[in-house]
């Protein structure tokens, strides 16, 4: 992504000569796969954001209850967000979407992003839940207790 607009903004300033449909490829192909694609990594490594109010202030067997839970509902949103997004997918494969910039970019590739994306990191939740508090080896938050 860095090279390609680097490339346009060079294009653009020495050449006169922008890269053409940059802004279009960067928002719908780069960008969408950076936050949906490293979704699998962040679930992975426990390193999404949370809050700790609650959680250091009781005992160990609930810290590990309140992860199973947060692990759970996460897991549902991501499976509700990965059906939509994976027919809003098939909607723009079956019409052959594209978007008009300088050129005509066809964007219903990267609509598969989301889902795939999002089904990897359902996986990643299901070894994670069934598999113990060990079950992936990272900088989790749950490692940071000593369990």
């Amino acid at each position: 992504m860095m090279l390609h607009v680097m490339a346009d903004v060079a294009g653009k300033y020495f050449l006169n000569k922008p890269v053409p449909s940059t802004a279009e490829v960067v928002a719908n192909y780069y960008m969408i796969s950076c936050v949906f694609l490293s979704l699998a990594y962040i679930e992975a490594r426990g390193s999404a954001i949370s809050v700790d109010l609650i959680y250091d202030k009781v005992g160990l067997a609930v810290q590990k209850m309140m992860r199973k839970v947060g692990q759970i509902v996460t897991l549902l949103f991501y499976l509700g967000f990965g059906w939509f997004s994976l027919d809003v997918a098939m909607r723009a494969y079956r019409v052959n979407e594209t978007v008009d910039g300088l050129w005509r970019v066809t964007i219903w590739p990267a609509k598969f992003m989301l889902p795939i994306g999002l089904a990897i990191a359902c996986i990643i939740l299901v070894i994670k839940i069934f598999g113990g508090d060990r079950a992936l080896n990272g900088d989790d938050h749950e490692y940071s207790h000593g369990l």
